[in-house]
């Protein structure tokens, strides 16, 4: 089964706030990032048969240039929304209680963000989702790094340690390619096809 992925494009937010599930619009880059991913996407030779995006507006607008390209309707999934950062939304990274800031840099991807999920939250639900699909299928997610990196570290081996969610760039198109192994589950590899624009990193701790 092959899995092609793309993140959405850079949000509009001006005040620079943390965000998972708040609705941001894109930014005024929006078609020339989306155009350049779009252009990768093709030129890599994806042919999805589906289409998958995040209900959230930021990909659901890449979704819709993404629709006209491949010719497929769009299919909004909740599986593949991005993390809730809980009481961190809207906040400015800086403004995070200490303490809370401290739990999450000591357990990256364990640490439940107070009122919403941990990153564990969303390999289950990606995961519930990836099994659905056909064993000899290609599909194409519009998705978050978040939901993106959840498939690189439990789908296909990435460490914990290897913190990669705050390190994507917008509109970045990533290719999974994945066998069930015993179990059923999708287990496999990814290769990066596209940069788009580098996101500032997340400053933890």
């Amino acid at each position: 089964m092959i899995l092609w992925t793309i993140r959405h494009t850079k949000p509009y937010n001006p005040k620079d706030v943390c965000y998972g599930r708040l609705d941001f619009d894109v930014s005024p880059t929006f078609e020339e990032e989306s155009d350049g991913a779009l252009k990768a996407l093709v030129a890599a030779g994806a042919k999805p048969t589906r289409l998958f995006s995040s209900p959230l507006l930021r990909c659901l607008r890449l979704s819709e240039k993404a629709s006209a390209v491949v010719n497929l309707p769009i299919e909004k999934r909740d599986e593949i929304i991005e993390i809730n950062f809980g009481s961190w939304e809207g906040q400015k990274m800086d403004a995070v209680p200490k303490e809370e800031m401290a739990g999450w840099a000591a357990d990256l991807r364990g640490y439940r963000f107070k009122n919403g999920e941990c990153f564990y939250d969303i390999d289950k639900r990606v995961e519930s989702l990836l099994d659905t699909l056909d064993d000899d299928g290609e599909f194409l997610w519009i998705s978050h790094a978040g939901v993106i990196a959840s498939l690189q570290h439990f789908a296909c081996g990435l460490p914990d340690s290897e913190f990669v969610e705050g390190a994507f760039s917008y509109a970045m198109v990533t290719k999974f390619e994945f066998k069930r192994n015993a179990d059923g589950h999708y287990r496999g590899t990814y290769t990066k096809i596209h940069d788009g624009i580098q996101m500032v990193p997340l400053k933890i701790g």
